[in-house]
C-alpha cells in the first residue's frame, strides 16, 4: 500500500508488521482486518474515544469499551472490568483486543489479552508518540500496584501495529514533550547519528513537522525492533539499555503520585543517569543532555522529594535485584552500560545536587 511504511519485527512464528504512515486509521480494514480471527474489542481512554474510537470501530467492525483516562487507571479494578466485559460480550479463543491509546491504554489492553483464555490476539493502534515510538512495540504488558510502576505484568506480543502520525496533531504539547524523551533514549543508548539529527531538529519534531515526525518515528521503531529482536525477554542485558533513565524516573513519577508524567520522569531520569554515571568516572555527557532537552522544553530536575524516599522507592523497581540498586548509564554518545549494585551514596549525592 502507497504511503505505509512496514517495518517488521522479527520473532519467527511471532513476527508483525508496524505499519507507519499519516491517515493511517482510514485505513485500519484493509491493514488489519485479515488479522482479525474472530470477534473484536476496542479498548480506548475517555480522552481517545471521542476523537477516534466511532471510525476505528467502523472499520474493523468491532465492539468498543472505554475505561478511565491516566496512569491511575492501570490497575487491578480496570483490568476486572475490561475482562469481565468482553467475556460478557462473547469473547472465545479466536477474539482479539485492539488497543487504541496511548500507553497506558496499550499497557491495559496487552495485558488482559494476555490473560483472557490464556492469551487472546492483541493489536495495538498507539495515538502518542510515546506509544508509538517506544512501548508499542516489544510486548510488554504491565499495570501498577501499591509498590511501585509496572511491577505485575507480561511479555505478549502483539499480532500487528498500526501508527497513525495523523492522531498526534490533537494531543497537548505536555504529552508530545514526554514522547520525545524516549525518542531522543535511542539516540542515547544505541544510536549516537540520531542523537546528532535530533539536536538539529528535535524542535522540528515536537512542533509535529510531518517530515521530522516521520523520520523521528520510523527511525524509533526500527531501534525498538532491532533491539527486540536480539533480547525479547531481557535476558542478554541489550533491551535492559531501554530502561536509560527509567529507575530515577519511575521513583519521581511514583513520588508525585503520578502528576510527572512518564516521559518527563525519563528526561530528568536520563540527566541523573548522566550524573551518576559522571560521579562513577564512566563519562561526562549531563551537560550535554541536559542542555538538549531544557531547550526541547523537558524537565532536567526534579526538586522537593526526599532522598530517602526516592531511594526507597528506586529498591522496589524490577531492575533492582537483592536489594541492590542497578542502574542503565551512558558511556558515550550512543552508548551505555547496566551498572550494578551502585552504591546508596552515589545515588543519594546525585539527586540531592
Amino acid at each position: 500500500m502507497q504511503d505505509v511504511k512496514t517495518i517488521t519485527v522479527d520473532l519467527k512464528e511471532r513476527s508483525y508488521p508496524v505499519f507507519i504512515g499519516k491517515g493511517l486509521l482510514d485505513k485500519a480494514g484493509a491493514l488489519l482486518k485479515t488479522r482479525l480471527r474472530g470477534k473484536a474489542f476496542i479498548v480506548s481512554d475517555e480522552n481517545v474515544a471521542p476523537l477516534y474510537l466511532n471510525r476505528a470501530a467502523q472499520a474493523l467492525d468491532a465492539e468498543i469499551l472505554v475505561i478511565p483516562a491516566g496512569e491511575n487507571a492501570k490497575c487491578w479494578q480496570t483490568v476486572q472490568a475490561v475482562t469481565d466485559a468482553v467475556l460478557d460480550k462473547g469473547c472465545d479463543r479466536h477474539s482479539a483486543l485492539i488497543s487504541l491509546g496511548g500507553g497506558v491504554v496499550g499497557d491495559i489492553a496487552g495485558f488482559c489479552a494476555s490473560i483472557l483464555e490464556r492469551g487472546i490476539d492483541f493489536i495495538q493502534i498507539p495515538t502518542t508518540l510515546l506509544a508509538q515510538t517506544d512501548s508499542s512495540v516489544g510486548g510488554k504488558t504491565a499495570i501498577d500496584t501499591r509498590a511501585g510502576k509496572n511491577l505485575i505484568g507480561t511479555f505478549y506480543q502483539p499480532k500487528a501495529v498500526l501508527i497513525d502520525t495523523d492522531t498526534l496533531k490533537p494531543l497537548p504539547r505536555r504529552q508530545i514533550l514526554a514522547g520525545y524523551a524516549e525518542v531522543a533514549k535511542y539516540g542515547l543508548v544505541k544510536r549516537a547519528d540520531f542523537w546528532e539529527w535530533l539536536e538539529q531538529n528535535g524542535e522540528k519534531v515536537v512542533a509535529l513537522d510531518d517530515g521530522a515526525v516521520a523520520f523521528a518515528v520510523e527511525q524509533s521503531v526500527q531501534t525498538k525492533a532491532r533491539i527486540v529482536i536480539a533480547d525479547e525477554r531481557e535476558e542478554t542485558g541489550e533491551r535492559a539499555l531501554l530502561n536509560l533513565g527509567h529507575t530515577f524516573g519511575h521513583a519521581f513519577e511514583a513520588a508525585s503520585n503520578m502528576a510527572i508524567l512518564h516521559g518527563e520522569g525519563v528526561a530528568a531520569g536520563c540527566v541523573y543517569a548522566a550524573k551518576l554515571a559522571e560521579k562513577l568516572g564512566l563519562s561526562a555527557l549531563a551537560p550535554r543532555i541536559a542542555a538538549h532537552f531544557e531547550k526541547i522544553g523537558l524537565p532536567v530536575k526534579f526538586d522537593g522529594y526526599e532522598t530517602a524516599g526516592l531511594l526507597a522507592l528506586m529498591h522496589k523497581d524490577k531492575k533492582a535485584l537483592s536489594n541492590r540498586l542497578n542502574f542503565v548509564l551512558p558511556t558515550a554518545v550512543g552508548q551505555a552500560r547496566v551498572v550494578k549494585d551502585v552504591p546508596e551514596s552515589a545515588v543519594a549525592s546525585v539527586l540531592e545536587e
